[in-house]
């Protein structure tokens, strides 16, 4: 059996099985925007791509933990806390993903226009904040 995270976004198709009837009710174009497809987890996110950064931030910071790591030592012996780098991408190198993914010609999700954006958002003004901001959170 394969488990399945669903990001919950409200520009793009939303992945909620568990809570379609509600979505339907309760959201602007719910209807629209409620999909069939279930998951195991959903993750409430206002971009999925902040949503699947906190994940991994909450990773490299439960590997970090010195209280949760025995639990690793237990199943594979000694532990080396991995740096924030092998979780999260730098500024720099989210920044030039994404300029590569817009030359190669990809859009943003819910403007559907090739520009350095992320669900409607301006790359620089607002997602590289919040990632930097979530990065210093971790390391903190």
């Amino acid at each position: 059996s394969i488990t399945t995270i669903r990001f919950f976004v409200f520009c793009v198709k939303l992945n909620i099985n568990k809570v379609k009837e509600s979505v339907k009710q309760n959201i602007p174009n719910g209807e629209t925007i409620a999909a069939d497809v279930g998951a195991d987890y959903l993750v409430s996110c206002g971009v999925s791509n902040w949503g699947g950064q906190a994940i991994a931030a909450g990773l490299f910071a439960l590997q970090a933990c010195p209280v949760h790591s025995r639990y690793r030592r237990r199943a594979i012996g000694a532990h080396q806390p991995c740096p924030a780098e092998d979780f999260l991408l730098s500024a720099e190198q989210d920044l030039h993903l994404h300029e590569w993914l817009t030359e190669l010609g990809f859009r943003d999700g819910c403007t559907g226009k090739k520009e350095l954006s992320v669900d409607g958002l301006d790359y620089l003004e607002t997602h590289a904040k919040v990632l930097q901001d979530l990065r210093k959170a971790v390391e903190a």
